[in-house]
């Protein structure tokens, strides 16, 4: 019979060699002969003895090969149904994993064969401490699921500790685990919860569905459905890996059909898919927030300034240091003519990231779109477009001079009214009417400082003041 030894004295002398420590030597000695053990078939020994059924199923539980480890141990005690080793060790196990009623079959069946057995007995009475545990685990994984209901962490992870003291493996308790973990997005702790399920159960369907969720949070689409085609490898009937799947690939789908239209300058379309894609999964935060900056982006081709920043907030309440989205929310207000609230979001941007040249361009920008804002809207003023045409612009000063000529009333009142109509018109044809000016005005210059605007005097026109009243000689000029 093959029996695990201490390492041996030249064993010993070349790990001292090698830089290795006694302890170290040993762990690694013990390592490889628990994989020894597991690679030996057991016809190489005497297949009729119980023993060696245990002592391989020993170095299986080592390695966390708990099927393997309890095939074996049911193969001890049909050997010998008698061999109360194989009992003990079996419950052992059914208890490590939270197999409560086959743990307590086997303890119950070590006490029959040898009453008072000390160990079975601590084993039983742990057993009803981890029953009350597990209970209370039950009814709080019953609480979780249910909708709107609020699980305290802490008072959670209290009861997972009882329960895992007992039963390190437990894979209810490791399922409850690792859902807590999900509903708190902590997706890379879900995953090393869920990874240690699959290690001892390989086709453990919930484990792999919800390790496969994890990933799709985190946005890893593949490593995803590879996890949701594993489980449906093992059951294709497995109706919550048939829908997380197909729901991904629904999510996929729309997503790549927004970014081609997109690209091919389709922007309803594209609007349409991302819409669409929004809706598929609305807790895959990492994904709608991308979804929702694209939405942002398409907006503002559409010319809808005002729902472009409505997305791009959408996205930063989502992940609030999302900086790409940060930059396009200034560049939406901008266009929505938020001035304002882009100049105070671009300088708080600025103090996270100040090497950033595209940061204090949107700065300086904001910062004249804002000084602009407050200055007299020329264009506004003649009622015309900013792309009109000097030949527009001649003809809506005409139009409007007539209008509020001051000689056209006679009440004080209403010529001082027409008075200040009249020298906004002439200041913004000056302006306008002048392509070195207007193009000073468009750029947001200061007029002031180069000697234009300001003034409402124009050589088409005299506008004089005498003494006892105003006197008006209008001249249209070419």
């Amino acid at each position: 019979m093959l029996q695990h030894q201490q390492p041996s004295g030249p064993l010993v002398a070349a790990a001292g060699a090698a830089g290795l420590s006694t302890v170290q030597l040993h762990l690694l000695y013990c390592t490889v002969g628990a994989l020894l053990w597991a690679a030996l078939p057991a016809l190489d020994l005497d297949a009729t003895a119980p023993l060696f059924y245990t002592k391989r199923a020993a170095a299986y539980m080592s390695l966390k090969k708990y099927a393997q480890a309890l095939k074996d141990l049911d193969r001890a005690v049909d050997v010998d149904d008698t061999f109360l080793q194989g009992y003990l060790h079996r419950g052992k196990l059914h208890r490590q994993v939270c197999s409560l009623a086959s743990a307590k079959s086997d303890f119950d069946k070590v006490m029959q064969l040898k009453p008072n057995h000390s160990q079975a007995a601590k084993e039983l009475a742990a057993l009803q401490e981890l029953e009350s545990a597990v209970k209370e685990l039950e009814a709080v994984a019953a609480l979780s699921g249910a909708a709107g209901a609020a699980v305290d962490p802490a008072a959670a992870q209290q009861l997972l500790d009882r329960v895992y003291k007992t039963a390190p493996d437990c894979i209810a308790a490791q399922l409850l685990e690792a859902n807590l973990q999900m509903a708190q997005r902590n997706y890379e702790e879900a995953i090393g919860v869920t990874g240690r399920i699959v290690k001892s159960s390989p086709g453990h369907l919930e484990a792999l569905t919800l390790r496969g969720t994890a990933y799709m949070y985190l946005a890893d689409h593949d490593m995803a459905k590879r996890h949701f085609g594993e489980a449906l490898k093992f059951d294709p009937d497995h109706k919550d890996s048939r829908k997380a799947f197909n729901k991904l690939k629904d999510l996929d789908r729309k997503r790549q059909r927004a970014n081609r239209a997109f690209e091919a300058q389709d922007y309803a379309e594209a609007e349409q898919q991302c819409r669409a894609a929004l809706v598929v999964d609305p807790l895959h935060q990492r994904v709608n927030k991308e979804l929702q900056l694209q939405l942002c982006r398409v907006q503002q081709m559409l010319g809808r300034p005002q729902e472009a920043v409505e997305a791009c907030q959408a996205a930063l309440a989502m992940e609030p240091d999302y900086y790409d989205a940060t930059k396009e929310l200034i560049r939406a207000m901008l266009a929505a003519e938020r001035f304002d609230e882009a100049v105070n979001l671009a300088r708080n941007a600025l103090q996270q990231h100040q090497q950033d040249g595209e940061m204090h361009q949107l700065y300086r920008e904001a910062e004249k779109q804002l000084k602009m804002s407050k200055r007299k809207d020329y264009y506004k003023i003649l009622g015309v477009d900013k792309l009109a045409s000097t030949r527009d612009i001649k003809k809506a000063y005409k139009n409007l001079a007539r209008q509020y000529h001051p000689d056209k009333v006679h009440s004080s009142k209403e010529k001082a009214e027409n008075e200040d109509k009249f020298r906004e018109i002439a200041e913004a044809y000056e302006v306008l009417n002048d392509d070195e000016k207007r193009g000073a005005y468009d750029r947001g210059e200061d007029l002031e400082q180069q000697g234009g605007g300001g003034g409402w005097g124009h050589p088409g026109h005299h506008f004089q003041q005498q003494q006892g009243g105003f006197q008006y000689t209008f001249h249209f000029g070419g």
